[in-house]
């Protein structure tokens, strides 16, 4: 069931950012909530908010503060082809947003096996070993680093935990950490 909940928990805030305009005023959480029932997401105003602040943590998003209600939309650096269908790995192996430094990172992480399943059929780099585990898969790949990665990486919920780069584990520990602490009320 975790499974599904992630799944639906993406889909859910894929589609709210495919709603966001590229500038201000925005639009509004009341209207996202709409928007998002349009197709087929029956959630409250206060879940959209958490959505959008949780993927401002990611996203080149910004809020309009400068009238209630508060409007979100894509920053002014965002990336137009975020908003519409794009091929994520060329994406996350792309210099779009941001120069690769050096010749990128080596991220390690253990992956479960349906992940593992689709990334033999889209790898995510030319170097690219998947290691079959007791349980689950080791992942190794030289990566561009920035958060298109660290999306991606946030995106596959339970199905994957970074082991290395100690720094990158450690960010993706703490964002992990802030977000649930979001739901225990």
């Amino acid at each position: 069931m975790p499974f599904a909940t992630t799944r639906a928990t993406l889909s859910r805030q894929w589609a709210l950012l495919r709603q966001l305009p590229s500038r201000s005023p925005g639009i509004t959480s009341a209207e996202l909530v709409w928007g998002l029932r349009d197709v087929g997401f029956i959630v409250s105003k206060r879940t959209v908010e958490r959505d959008l602040n949780e993927l401002a943590l990611i996203f080149p998003l910004e809020r309009n503060d400068k009238s209630i209600p508060f409007g979100w939309h894509w920053s002014a650096a965002a990336v137009s082809e975020l908003r519409g269908n794009f091929d994520l790995q060329a994406y996350l192996r792309g210099d779009a947003l941001q120069p690769v430094q050096g010749d990128g990172i080596e991220l390690q992480a253990w992956i479960s096996d349906l992940l593992a399943r689709q990334l033999r059929d889209a790898p995510l780099t030319p170097d690219m070993q998947l290691t079959a585990l007791d349980h689950g898969h080791r992942l190794r790949a030289t990566v561009s680093d920035g958060w298109p990665l660290r999306w991606w990486l946030l995106s596959q919920g339970d199905s994957l935990v970074v082991e290395l780069p100690q720094p990158l584990r450690e960010e993706i520990g703490r964002t992990l950490s802030s977000a649930a602490a979001q739901y225990q009320d």
